[in-house]
């Protein structure tokens, strides 16, 4: 055969020419051959392995990827940022008192917490009366509060110390009779009443009144009875009736709701030589007795030798108030502190005690204040409220 590149003769199945080194028909193809295997090969490699992304889509893939990242982060707190963020503000209930730790203030040392204590001593400075320059001043619902105050002291100069805060009586403690509190009644009547004593009185229902009172003036004129007796005592009496009715309906209204009802020791037979004929009434208005305007009554020893079992009688119908102890009332002689007014001229006025040597008497105060008087029991005399609040 001939070499195709220079046309010298080659031997047969040769690969190159000897004569030019041209590659010859078999070792072409070989070539050829070799050469279309490796160009397969390649292809058959850039088949298997993974294409690559353009550069736009790897930038949006990366995108991605720090956003769900960061929004991961964020929720799991893995940055530690979350703590500064804005929160949104939440209304947390305070939780019960069961639910307290256990080694909260309240309970480490078994001691009131001391906010607490601070608040129900405002609360109770609040609750209590400002302290006032009179009797005058004050409302009647007032005067009940402090009279309760005063019935909780739990003797007579505890009491009066109460009173001296309140201005109810002296700086020294006694009563002048200038605590005095103006009062209108339902018809029009324009008068006063005058305290005459603390803690005095036992109420009906228990305890001891704080305050009581005496009207400054007749708020009527009336007979103790229909008839000229004075059986059943102030019991039954005429007067009592009317005081606890008509009586009441006088006042007004602010004064009558705080009146309390008290127990009143009264000779309730009439004539009698018998302690044991005193017995107690249940009443909101009351005449005095003579004992308590003026103490210790010794009349009937004095002027009727032999009758001193009839004093003993009257003795019993209560104690001495402490206006008429201060101001030393005499038993027997006038006494202005007891004198009383009705439409504009001194009268005499009842007591609530029957004169025990006689059927039909009743006592009375002179109308120059003298409490030794009596009169029959049919007869109009003054009518001189006492009550307590």
């Amino acid at each position: 055969m001939y070499c195709p590149k220079c046309g010298n003769e080659v031997a047969e199945g040769a690969a190159f020419c000897i004569n030019c080194g041209a590659q010859l028909g078999s070792g072409q193809a070989g070539a050829q051959t070799q050469a279309d295997t490796q160009i397969a090969g390649a292809a058959q490699a850039q088949a298997l392995a993974p294409k690559k992304a353009s550069p736009k889509v790897i930038g949006i893939a990366a995108a991605a990827v720090i956003v769900v990242v960061l929004i991961a982060g964020f929720a799991t707190n893995w940055f530690g940022l979350a703590g500064v963020q804005p929160k949104k503000a939440v209304d947390v209930p305070a939780p019960a008192q069961s639910e307290q730790p256990s080694g909260s203030v309240a309970e480490s040392d078994g001691q009131t917490d001391s906010s607490s204590a601070q608040t129900d001593d405002a609360q109770t400075a609040q609750a209590a009366v400002a302290v006032k320059s009179a009797v005058e001043a004050y409302t009647w619902d007032e005067l009940s509060q402090i009279s309760n105050e005063i019935a909780a002291a739990g003797s007579e100069d505890a009491a009066v110390d109460v009173a001296k805060k309140y201005n109810l009586c002296t700086p020294d403690g006694r009563l002048d009779g200038t605590q005095v509190k103006s009062v209108t009644l339902a018809d029009g009547t324009q008068t006063t009443v005058q305290i005459v004593g603390f803690a005095h009185d036992d109420k009906t229902s228990g305890g001891k009144a704080g305050i009581t009172f005496i009207f400054g003036d007749c708020i009527a004129e009336a007979p103790m009875n229909p008839s000229e007796t004075n059986a059943g005592g102030w019991e039954s009496s005429q007067m009592r009736v009317f005081l606890n009715s008509e009586g009441l309906d006088l006042l007004p209204n602010d004064l009558a709701s705080v009146i309390v009802p008290v127990d009143k020791l009264t000779n309730n037979v009439g004539q009698t030589e018998s302690v044991s004929s005193v017995s107690i009434t249940s009443d909101r208005l009351w005449l005095f007795s003579a004992t308590e305007l003026c103490g210790k009554i010794d009349a009937y020893a004095q002027f009727d030798v032999g009758d001193s079992q009839y004093d003993a009688v009257l003795n019993a119908e209560g104690a001495e108030y402490k206006i008429f102890r201060d101001l030393i009332v005499d038993p027997n002689s006038s006494n202005s502190i007891l004198v009383r007014n009705y439409d504009g001229s001194s009268m005499g006025w009842w007591e609530r005690s029957p004169r025990p040597k006689n059927t039909e008497l009743f006592g009375a105060v002179f109308s120059d204040g003298d409490p030794s008087y009596r009169d029959d029991a049919d007869y109009p005399k003054g009518i001189v409220p006492g009550f307590s609040v």
